[in-house]
């Protein structure tokens, strides 16, 4: 089951790598996969540097129902595979916020931001 699921974030990785050479930076890839218990989503995370993504996977490190999260700094895409009975799409987001790293549908507090590290300030979307 844990080698299926890693096969399938491999191949999701490749494909979604491969269409990002076509696509802008500012376009947000979205992608949903769902395979037994596990789903895998892409979506895009604000921030800029290996600090960032430590620290954006670190949000959901030990999280009950994730199976592996990974970020591209280069991308901006996040892909979590994640099994829904234990933990939703928007908790996932909501995590990724409270560390300071805004989501196109959750926006960090000012106040988290703020301490970000200098390198971790990212030019942030405006509000909606």
């Amino acid at each position: 089951m844990k080698k299926k699921a890693i096969q399938i974030t491999l191949i999701t990785s490749l494909i979604l790598g491969g269409s990002q050479l076509f696509a802008s930076n500012t376009n947000a890839i979205k992608s949903t996969i769902v395979q037994n218990d596990s789903t895998v989503e892409s979506f895009k995370v604000y921030g800029n540097c290996g600090m960032c993504k430590k620290t954006i996977e670190g949000a959901l490190k030990g999280e009950k129902g994730i199976n592996s999260a990974v970020w591209n700094k280069d991308t901006k895409q996040m892909e979590v595979n994640f099994d829904e009975s234990k933990i939703s799409l928007d908790e996932i987001k909501k995590k990724i916020a409270l560390v300071g790293y805004d989501t196109e549908e959750y926006r960090s507090t000012e106040e988290t931001y703020s301490k970000l590290p200098g390198c971790c300030q990212y030019d942030r979307p405006e509000k909606k």
